[in-house]
C-alpha cells in the first residue's frame, strides 16, 4: 500500500486509548519460593480498577481470591506487598489493610482485624527457623498525620495471629525502615533506616544485629545492633542481602556512584576493586526492587544490573575477586531489569522491559565460563485480545547526552514521529510538534521501555522527547544533587536548553512544543509556564502544556503531602520555609499563574494523599482569574497516577484533544 502524507500531528493511527486501556496490565513485582523454588509475580490489571493481583507461574492460575488486592500503602508508594515461603504466599490485601497467608487453595489473616484501617504492613522476611515469625515494616496511622504516623519493625506471629514490636523508637514520626533480612541461619538480622530530612537514597543507613529466640514466649527479640554502612545526608546505602551467614552485600554510593558493597564481622568494603562509575540500583521510591541477586549458594557470585546511557546493563560480579563480566549478548535486548530474585545456581528471574515489545516476567540460566544467557519469558503484559499493531509502527529511543548552556550535560531521549503508513508531512518542510516529557521524582529516570502512549503521539506524527534533567537518578549522585536548592530552575532551565539545542531544534518545531508531566514532572511543567524565574513564561515558549497532579504551592505541599516525602522538598528548595521564604513563594506557581500565557490542562485523582487536589484547584483558579485559557478534568477513586481503564483511557484522549486544539489545527488552519 501506497504511503500517505498529511500534516504532522494529524496522522491517523491504529494505536488508540481503547487499545491502550483494554487489558492493561502492568507487572510490578517478581519473586520466588526460596524452598520450593516456585515462582509468583503480581499483575496490575487496570481493567479491574488497578487491582494487584498474585499469580502462581507453576499454575498460572490467582493464588488469593479474585477480590483480593495484593497492594500495601507503606510509605504511600507501597511496594514489598507479598512474598512466599516454603510453599505459603503472605500478602498484604489493600482491601482491608491486614496480612494474609495462602497455602494449597487455603488462606487466612495472620494479622488482627483492623476496621479503622490504622495498620499498613510491608516488605516480609520469614524467619528461616521459626518460620511462623515474619518481620515486617509497620506503620501506624492511629494518629493519622504525616508529623505523627510511626513506622517501625514488627514481628508477625502467623500462627497466633498477633503483632508485636521489634525496632523502634521515642522519635518514630520521623524515621524509616526498609528491607528487614534475615541471615540463613536466623541469628542476624539486617535492615535499612533512615530519618528526616533524608530520602533513603541520600542517608539510608545498614544496621545489623543479633537475633534471640525465647522459646518460653515464642518470641524474637534483639542485641548489639550496629551501623555498618551509611551515613545521614551524606552516603546512601540500600538493599541489604546476607551472601552467607557473615558476609552481608548492599548497595552504597560512598563513592558518588552506587556501587555494590560487602560487610563481615572485620569490616566494611567495596566489592569490586576499582569505581564503577554507574550506579548498581534504582532509588528506592517502592520497597524490595533488588537489583542483584547470588548465583550460588555461598554468594560468590553476583548478577548485578547497572545503568548505563540510561539503559540497564548485567554484570556478572566475582565477590572474591572483586571483578565484573558484562553479559553481552544480543539475546539481551532489556532496557529496564527490575525485581531480580535468584531461583537456583546459575539461574534468576527478573521483570524487564524492552524498547520495541511490552514487559515481561523472565527467567535467565547462564551456562559455561563466559555466562552465556538463555532467556525465557514466564509472562507478557501483552494483550490477548487486542488487534496486532502493524509491523514497524513502533518510534524506537535515542538516547542523547546533550551539552547545553555553560557546557553543561544534560540526558535526554528522543522518539521520531513514526508510522509506516505515512512518508512524512504534506505540509513542505513543516517539522513535526513535539511533547517534552518530564519525568517525576524529581530523583528518578525516564526509561526507554517500550510505552504506548508515547507511541500513540509518535505514530500520529509527533516527536517526543524526554528530558533527564539533572537531579535525575542513575547517573551518580553528583547528578542527582545538582537540583538540591535548585527545584524549580535547574529542572526548568536543563527542559528549555534541551529544547533549544542544535540536535533537537533540527528536528523538531520548537514553536510547537508542548511540555507536560506528573507528579514532581507536573511541578516542573507549572514551573516553566509560569514562574518570574523561568524564560519560558515571559515568552510562551511552551504552545501546549498537561499538568497531571503536579504541585502548585510548596508550602501547601510541605504542609499536606504524605510522611515519606515530608521534607524531601526542604532539600529540594535549600532550606525551610522559615529561613528562606522568599525561595518558597517564588517555587510555587500559584502566585504566578497570571504569568501562565500557555494553554493548560489539568488531570487530577480526587483520592491523592502525595498532592492532593487542592494543589490543582489553586493553579485553576489562578488562571482563570487572569482570563488565561485551562481546562480540567478530575477522576473519582484515583490517586496518585492512573489504575482504572476509563481513566487511562479518558487521560489520553484529553491529552491529544488538547495538543491538537492548542498547537496542531490551528497552526495547520493557517
Amino acid at each position: 500500500m501506497a504511503q500517505k502524507y498529511a500534516p504532522y500531528g494529524l496522522w491517523e493511527s491504529p494505536i488508540t486509548a481503547d487499545a491502550i486501556a483494554q487489558d492493561s496490565v502492568s507487572l510490578s513485582t517478581i519473586f520466588v519460593d526460596p524452598v520450593t523454588k516456585d515462582i509468583y509475580y503480581i499483575e496490575q490489571r487496570a481493567s479491574e480498577a488497578g487491582r494487584c493481583v498474585v499469580m502462581s507461574n507453576k499454575t498460572q492460575k490467582e493464588v488469593f481470591d479474585k477480590d483480593f488486592n495484593a497492594r500495601t500503602r507503606v510509605h504511600e508508594y507501597g511496594g514489598g506487598a507479598a512474598i512466599s515461603y516454603n510453599g505459603t504466599v503472605y500478602s498484604s490485601n489493600f482491601a482491608d489493610f491486614r496480612v494474609y497467608a495462602a497455602k494449597d487453595g487455603k488462606i487466612k489473616p495472620i494479622t488482627p482485624e483492623d476496621p479503622n484501617k490504622i495498620y499498613r504492613y510491608a516488605d516480609f522476611c520469614v524467619h528461616p527457623v521459626h518460620t511462623d515469625l515474619l518481620v515486617a515494616i509497620l506503620e501506624d496511622h492511629t494518629d493519622d498525620t504525616p508529623r505523627t504516623v510511626r513506622n517501625s519493625l514488627c514481628i508477625i506471629n502467623s500462627t497466633a495471629v498477633t503483632v508485636t514490636s521489634l525496632v523502634s523508637t521515642e522519635d518514630a514520626q520521623s524515621e524509616f525502615y526498609a528491607a528487614p533480612r534475615f541471615s540463613p541461619s536466623g541469628d542476624k538480622l539486617a535492615w535499612q533506616f533512615w530519618k528526616h530530612p533524608d530520602m533513603p537514597w541520600e542517608g539510608g543507613q545498614i544496621y545489623v544485629a543479633d537475633v534471640h529466640y525465647n522459646s518460653n514466649t515464642h518470641k524474637l527479640s534483639l542485641s548489639n545492633a550496629k551501623l555498618v554502612a551509611g551515613e545521614a545526608n551524606n552516603i546512601g546505602a540500600c538493599y541489604p542481602l546476607w551472601a552467607s551467614n557473615d558476609k552481608l552485600l548492599f548497595t552504597s554510593d560512598e563513592s558518588k556512584f552506587a556501587n555494590l558493597w560487602e560487610y563481615t564481622q572485620t569490616c566494611t568494603k567495596p566489592v569490586l576493586s576499582s569505581v564503577v562509575q554507574q550506579d548498581f540500583c534504582m532509588p528506592c521510591w517502592t520497597l524490595g526492587n533488588y537489583s542483584f541477586a547470588f548465583l550460588d549458594e555461598n554468594g560468590t557470585k553476583v548478577i548485578c544490573v547497572a545503568w548505563r546511557d540510561g539503559r540497564s546493563v548485567l554484570y556478572v560480579v566475582d565477590v572474591a575477586a572483586g571483578s565484573y563480566l558484562e553479559i553481552k549478548d544480543e539475546s539481551f535486548d532489556f532496557v529496564v531489569v527490575n525485581n531480580v530474585c535468584r531461583l537456583s545456581d546459575y539461574t534468576f528471574v527478573f521483570t524487564g522491559w524492552q524498547s520495541n515489545a511490552p514487559g515481561a516476567a523472565m527467567l535467565c540460566t547462564l551456562t559455561g565460563p563466559s555466562f552465556v544467557p538463555n532467556f525465557r519469558v514466564l509472562s507478557s503484559t501483552a494483550s490477548t485480545s487486542a488487534v496486532p499493531f502493524p509491523e514497524g509502527i513502533i518510534s524506537l529511543p535515542t538516547p542523547l547526552e546533550l551539552k547545553v548552556a555553560g557546557d553543561k550535560i544534560v540526558y535526554a531521549v528522543y522518539y521520531a514521529p513514526n508510522n509506516p503508513a505515512y512518508a512524512g508531512s504534506s505540509i513542505p518542510n513543516e517539522k513535526p510538534p513535539c511533547v517534552l516529557g518530564v519525568h517525576g521524582g524529581p530523583t528518578g529516570l525516564e526509561t526507554q521501555n517500550l510505552n504506548w502512549q508515547k507511541q500513540y503521539f509518535t505514530s500520529r506524527g509527533y516527536a517526543w522527547l524526554d528530558v533527564n534533567y539533572s537531579g535525575s537518578s542513575c547517573y551518580g549522585r553528583a547528578y542527582v544533587e545538582r537540583l538540591q536548592g535548585n527545584w524549580g530552575i535547574t529542572d526548568v532551565s536543563d527542559c528549555i536548553d534541551v529544547v533549544q539545542s542544535p540536535q533537537i531544534s533540527s528536528l523538531v518545531d520548537t514553536k510547537r512544543t508542548a511540555i507536560r508531566g506528573g507528579s514532581a514532572g507536573g511541578y516542573t511543567t507549572l514551573a516553566a509556564i509560569s514562574l518570574d524565574s523561568s524564560p519560558a513564561s515571559k515568552t510562551k515558549f511552551f504552545a501546549s502544556a498537561t499538568n497531571s497532579f503536579g504541585i502548585s504551592n510548596m508550602e501547601l505541599f510541605a504542609n499536606d503531602t504524605h510522611k515519606f516525602e515530608l521534607m524531601y522538598v526542604i532539600k529540594l528548595l535549600g532550606g525551610t520555609k522559615d529561613k528562606i521564604p522568599k525561595v518558597w513563594h517564588d517555587r510555587s506557581p500559584e502566585y504566578f499563574s497570571a504569568n501562565i500565557k500557555t494553554p493548560l490542562l489539568v488531570l487530577q485523582g480526587n483520592d491523592d494523599a502525595i498532592v492532593p487536589p487542592a494543589q490543582s484547584w489553586t493553579i485553576i483558579d489562578g488562571v482563570i482569574k487572569s482570563k488565561g485559557q485551562v481546562e480540567a478534568h478530575f477522576f473519582d477513586g484515583e490517586q496518585h497516577g492512573w489504575r482504572t481503564s476509563e481513566t487511562i483511557k479518558k487521560a489520553i484522549e484529553f491529552e491529544r484533544e488538547w495538543y491538537e486544539k492548542s498547537m496542531v489545527r490551528s497552526t495547520v488552519a493557517t
